[in-house]
């Protein structure tokens, strides 16, 4: 088992001339990585996680194999709480996203951001406000009316995520009031939207991209910043009119209790992945931003995102 390194450990760390990537005590990696994924197949996370293992892979930037699990079910805390538990083992790694700020903030959990090695933000993450195509729903205009007129429901995935804080963030800003339904994965969303089990869905653009430009579903607003790459005509909230916005990491993160080299060779290496084309393309394809963050700065990043996190959850009544 590896722990934290002494400064004499630390010294031993190489410089591997080939790939310029600082090695682990001239021996890392030497086996099978194992990445867990905290969600089912299909998803956002799901999406991301793999294509970062692909690029990988397609590269040769991890000599070994990599065995991808899904371990999903309480809105990622069983996975994260596997990684977790992987304690000084440099061959577990797992994808953020925003309900690994935001399960812990309203669930008894075991772990917490805190509990792992912060490797990189890779992407920035905004919501979707879908509805089906062949819904009344054309515009928000439409949603608000509807809502202010009698029961108006909205899925997201987990009870507490960003999907949830998407939604009630719109609620407070076109003052109207809504039922909203805790889905567990993103293939479910599209289920249930197509089923017409529930009006509307906060959604991941991953998730319902290929719904989107075949027409099935209609993307009313983003909840970022700036419109979404992929879906450029697709305005976000504030120019609608509705002045919240509202986006989480993705990124990835490793077990506890590394040597701080280990770190260092994934920030490497995550460098070089991220300047593939099918990174780029991944970002486009589901509108993404991407302006990393590595290593002890995406640590205190997810510390000030948490917080925001954390006074979002509260003002919408989410937690106490």
């Amino acid at each position: 088992m590896i722990m934290r390194s002494t400064i004499a450990a630390a010294a031993t760390a190489v410089i591997v001339a080939a790939s310029g990537v600082t090695a682990f005590a001239a021996d890392y990696p030497q086996e099978r990585l194992t990445y867990t994924v905290a969600f089912g197949p299909g998803g956002g996370n799901d999406r991301m996680s793999r294509t970062i293992v692909d690029i990988l892979n397609k590269y040769d930037l991890y000599p070994n194999d990599i065995v991808v699990e899904n371990r999903e079910g309480g809105s990622g805390a069983v996975g994260f709480s596997y990684v977790k538990r992987q304690a000084g083992n440099p061959y577990s790694a797992t994808s953020t996203s925003g309900n690994f700020l935001g399960t812990p903030l309203v669930a008894d959990t075991d772990w917490t951001y805190k509990d792992f090695t912060p490797v990189g933000l890779l992407a920035s993450d905004a919501m979707f406000l879908v509805v089906r195509s062949d819904s009344d729903f054309k515009n928000l205009d439409d949603v608000v009316k509807a809502a202010k007129e009698g029961r108006f429901t909205i899925a997201g995935s987990g009870s507490a995520g960003p999907e949830r804080v998407t939604a009630s963030l719109f609620a407070n800003a076109a003052d109207i009031e809504y039922e909203y339904v805790p889905i567990g994965s993103g293939g479910e969303l599209v289920t249930a939207l197509t089923s017409g089990s529930v009006d509307a869905v906060v959604a991941n653009p991953s998730e319902v991209a290929g719904q989107i430009d075949a027409g099935t579903f209609t993307a009313l607003a983003f909840s970022d910043s700036a419109r979404s790459t992929n879906h450029p005509d697709i305005p976000t909230f504030r120019e609608l009119g509705y002045d919240f916005d509202f986006s989480l990491p993705r990124g990835v993160v490793l077990a506890p209790d590394l040597d701080p080299s280990v770190q260092e060779w994934w920030v490497a290496t995550l460098k070089e992945a991220v300047s593939k084309p099918e990174w780029q393309d991944y970002l486009v394809k589901n509108g993404m931003s991407g302006n990393p963050i590595w290593g002890a700065e995406f640590g205190t990043y997810l510390e000030a995102t948490s917080a925001k996190y954390e006074a979002v959850l509260k003002e919408i009544g989410a937690i106490n």
